[in-house]
C-alpha cells in the first residue's frame, strides 16, 4: 500500500505543479522560462493531468471505488504539496514530470514494473 500513496502522490504533485505553472504563466510574460509558452510546456502539462485523472479510474477497474476515492485523495494531498515549493524547484520538476507520470501510470497499468 506504501507504493500505491507514493505513487499516487507523485501523479498528483507532477500535475498540479504543471497545471500550476501553465495558469501563473498566462498572468506574466517575464516570469519564466520560454519553454512553458510553447508547445513542449502545454503538451507536458496535459500529459501530467492526464495520468493524474487516469489514476483514479485505473485504481477504479482493479480495486472498486472505496480505493478510487482514496486515490482521489492522495492525488489531491500531492498537488497541494506542489503549491508549497519555491518556483525555481517547481520549473525544474515541471521539465521531468511527463516522464516521471508516463513511467508511473505505465506501471500500474501494467505495461513494465519500478
Amino acid at each position: 500500500m506504501v507504493f500505491y500513496f507514493i505513487v499516487h502522490t507523485l501523479l498528483g504533485f507532477c500535475a498540479g505543479n504543471c497545471a500550476n505553472i501553465q495558469m501563473k504563466s498566462r498572468q506574466g510574460f517575464a516570469g519564466f522560462p520560454l519553454w512553458v509558452y510553447g508547445p513542449w510546456g502545454t503538451i507536458g502539462a496535459a500529459v501530467c493531468v492526464f495520468t493524474a485523472f487516469a489514476a483514479p479510474v485505473t485504481t477504479l477497474f482493479q480495486w472498486g471505488i472505496g480505493w478510487a476515492v482514496v486515490t482521489v485523495g492522495e492525488v489531491i494531498v500531492g498537488a497541494f504539496v506542489a503549491g508549497m515549493l519555491p518556483m525555481s524547484f517547481r520549473l525544474l520538476l515541471a521539465v521531468i514530470s511527463p516522464v516521471v507520470s508516463v513511467v508511473i501510470i505505465g506501471a500500474l497499468w501494467g505495461f513494465w514494473y519500478i
